[in-house]
């Protein structure tokens, strides 16, 4: 049986992937999997995992030697892990802490794949790339968005369909309610979203003084619910407001629309799910990825984008109102995003990657 080390850590950007690729190779691979201390926190306890701590150093110039210093104790770490250690192939979803472990990776002259769900390289994968044999992507164009540097290694990527927890295959799409409430989904990632929390509930009570709706809210780690709450309930607006959960789609996901951050994964779910959504990406984003994410699907006609910089009160209520007002384009979308989605199952996605697993 292969083995198989899967390298993550820092956001749920790069964990979550993982876990997923986790889940569809575990069966057939012997699978490890090794975090940091910030990416331990997306992993559920029943998933075995090592915990590989990397000292982030602020992105400071006068920090750099230290840096270096901090990098270089971890490679010699990671090397240490290594012996004795019959691992076949090493996969990076990216992140700071995967630089040592894929370096020490390459010492001992194994195989190494990257994944990069993003629609656009990010910085450890970038670096990685020149050591790694290929680089699964979600993103056709992801090289044709790079520098020539990065571009002359186009010929590693592997386009595959976005991986998902299992439990998304199971979901079919939920028809309207009959009681024809306009149901808004407002989520902002693992990071949540403090623009979210503080700038949507006046869109959202603007927009419930014209049409009748009802809100399910991720609020930032902070926030009072209740005190939020109460503002919804003086407004007669029927409301559900939660913090960050794994997996939230999975247990409910019958929403008209969906208001959104652009992390890949947020947007594989909402795009599998068939709900159209109104994203606004995070503006400092590394490389901007997360506008690139959007533009994935904009590009297709699945969504629209509205960014942060040029936001105005009133902005998304224009977008609900535009649709309420002639679906037309809503049910273009969501068409759109059905044609996105057809044929994309679990067990057709696990095949192909078993496949090629066994195949390298």
């Amino acid at each position: 049986m292969k083995k198989v080390l899967i390298s993550t850590g820092g956001s749920g950007g790069h964990v979550v992937p993982a876990l997923n690729l986790y889940n569809h190779l575990k069966s057939d691979f012997d699978v490890r999997l090794y975090t940091d201390l910030r990416g331990a926190k997306y992993i559920p306890k029943e998933f075995k995992k090592t915990i590989f701590e990397v000292r982030k150093i602020p992105e400071k110039n006068y920090f750099f030697p230290l840096k270096i210093i901090f990098l270089f104790i971890a490679f010699i770490k990671a090397l240490i892990h290594f012996i004795g250690k019959n691992i076949d192939i090493v996969v990076s979803t990216g992140g700071y802490m995967s630089l040592p472990i894929v370096l020490a990776a390459k010492i001992f002259n194994k195989k190494i794949i990257l994944f990069e769900p993003n629609s656009i390289i990010g910085r450890s994968n970038k670096f990685l790339l020149k050591f790694s044999y290929q680089i699964l992507c979600y993103d056709k164009d992801i090289f044709t968005k790079s520098d020539e540097k990065i571009a002359k290694h186009s010929y590693k990527a592997v386009i595959i369909e976005p991986i998902l927890n299992n439990c998304f295959y199971s979901k079919q799409n939920i028809s309207k309610s009959k009681d024809d409430i306009f149901k808004i989904l407002i989520i902002g990632g693992s990071q949540a979203s403090l623009f979210f929390s503080k700038q949507l509930n006046n869109e959202i009570i603007q927009i419930s003084k014209k049409y009748k709706i009802e809100v399910t809210q991720q609020l930032s780690t902070g926030f009072n619910v209740d005190s939020y709450k109460k503002e919804y309930d003086k407004n007669n607006i029927k409301n559900n407001l939660f913090f960050f959960e794994d997996n939230f789609l999975c247990k409910k996901n019958n929403f008209d629309i969906a208001i959104t951050r652009a992390g890949a994964s947020s947007l594989a779910e909402l795009a599998h799910l068939n709900i159209p959504f109104i994203s606004i990406p995070f503006p400092y984003a590394i490389d901007n990825h997360q506008l690139l994410n959007a533009k994935r699907y904009f590009d297709l006609n699945c969504c629209w984008i509205l960014e942060e910089k040029n936001f105005n009160s009133g902005d998304i209520y224009e977008i609900i109102n535009q649709i309420m007002t002639n679906k037309n384009e809503y049910f273009e979308k969501k068409n759109n995003l059905m044609k996105f989605n057809k044929n994309k199952n679990w067990e057709y996605i696990n095949s192909k990657l078993i496949k090629y697993f066994n195949d390298n």
